[in-house]
C-alpha cells in the first residue's frame, strides 16, 4: 500500500512537471527568467507555509545547513539554470537533455551512497552521454532559441543540480516529514533566488504581465512547485531514489508534445540523439527497476 502511494505521488508529479516547459516558455515572453523563478517560489513558499505552519513548522528551520543545501540545489540552481536555459534554447532540447538526470543520479549514487554499477548500467551511462552531446550540438537557432548552445549547457547544469538534490533527499527522508522538508527547502532556496530576481528587475524594469501570464505564474508556483516538490519528497519516503528517478524518462515525451504544440521543429539528429539518450537511461536503470 505504501509503495502504491509512492507511485501515485510520483506519476502525478511527472505529469505536472511535463506541462511546465510549455507554460514556462510562454511566460518567459513576458518576464525575465530570474524574476520568474523568484516569483514562482515566493508563491510556492507561501502556499506551503500556510499548510505546514499548522503542523508545527518553524521558519528558523530554513537556516539548517541540510535545508540550505537542498534549497540551493533543488530550488535555486535547478530552476534558475532551467529557466535561463529555456529562455535561450527550445523545449525539445531542454527535455531531451534533462532526460539524462536519472543517469546522473545513478552516477552520483556511486560516489555519495556507495552504490555499485554493473556493466549494463555503465553502457547505459555511455549512451546517455553520447546522446546528450548530440542533442546539445544540433539544436537549431531560431524562434525563441536565441543561443541554443549556451541554453543547452545551462540545462545540463540544471540536471546535475537535480541529481545532487535527489541524493540529498534520499539521505534525509527517513527521519524528516516530507512537508516540513519541502517547505524548508523552498524557503532556503528563496535566500539564494531573491537577490538574483531583484537584480534582474532593477536592470530591466518591472514586467508587464497579461492575465494569462499571471495565471501561469500561479500555476507554476502553487501546483508545479509547491505541490510537486512535496509529492516528489513524499514519493521518495516510500521508494528508493534508484527506483523513482528512472520514471523521469516520461517527462521528455510530454515535453516534446508541448514543444510541437508551439510549432517547434525537431531536427532528425536531435531525435536520434534523444532516442539514444533515453535508451541509455532505460538500460542503466533496468537493474534498479527490477529490484
Amino acid at each position: 500500500m505504501n509503495r502504491r502511494r509512492g507511485y501515485v505521488a510520483l506519476f502525478v508529479t511527472l505529469l505536472i512537471w511535463g506541462s511546465t516547459f510549455l507554460v514556462t516558455k510562454v511566460i518567459l515572453r513576458e518576464i525575465g527568467p530570474l524574476a520568474l523563478t523568484g516569483l514562482r517560489f515566493v508563491i510556492a513558499f507561501i502556499a506551503l507555509y500556510l499548510v505546514s505552519a499548522r503542523r508545527g513548522f518553524r521558519l528558523a528551520s530554513i537556516l539548517r545547513p541540510n535545508y540550505l543545501l537542498l534549497g540551493l540545489t533543488g530550488t535555486a540552481l535547478f530552476y534558475t539554470l532551467q529557466n535561463v536555459g529555456l529562455n535561450n534554447t527550445s523545449i525539445s532540447s531542454t527535455v531531451l537533455i534533462q532526460s539524462c538526470t536519472p543517469a546522473l543520479t545513478a552516477g552520483l549514487a556511486v560516489v555519495f551512497l556507495h552504490e555499485r554499477l554493473n556493466l549494463r548500467q555503465i553502457l547505459g551511462l555511455a549512451l546517455v552521454t553520447g546522446g546528450v552531446i548530440v542533442v546539445g550540438l544540433t539544436s537549431p537557432v531560431g524562434g525563441d532559441s536565441h543561443q541554443p548552445l549556451l541554453g543547452n549547457l545551462l540545462i545540463f547544469g540544471s540536471a546535475v543540480a537535480w541529481a545532487i538534490y535527489t541524493i540529498q533527499v534520499r539521505r534525509l527522508v527517513a527521519g524528516e516529514p516530507a512537508l516540513a522538508m519541502t517547505t524548508a527547502a523552498t524557503g532556503a532556496g528563496l535566500i539564494f533566488l531573491l537577490p538574483l530576481a531583484g537584480w534582474e528587475l532593477w536592470a530591466h524594469g518591472l514586467p508587464h504581465l497579461s492575465l494569462a501570464g499571471l495565471l501561469g505564474i500561479v500555476y507554476l508556483g502553487v501546483v508545479a512547485s509547491g505541490l510537486t516538490m512535496f509529492l516528489w519528497n513524499y514519493s521518495l519516503s516510500f521508494l528508493p531514489a534508484s527506483v523513482a528517478s528512472p520514471y523521469i524518462n516520461l517527462i521528455p515525451f510530454i515535453g516534446l508534445a508541448s514543444g510541437l504544440f508551439l510549432g517547434e521543429q525537431v531536427p532528425l539528429a536531435q531525435w536520434l540523439g534523444g532516442g539514444v539518450a533515453i535508451a541509455g537511461v532505460w538500460l542503466s536503470s533496468a537493474q534498479a527497476q527490477s529490484q
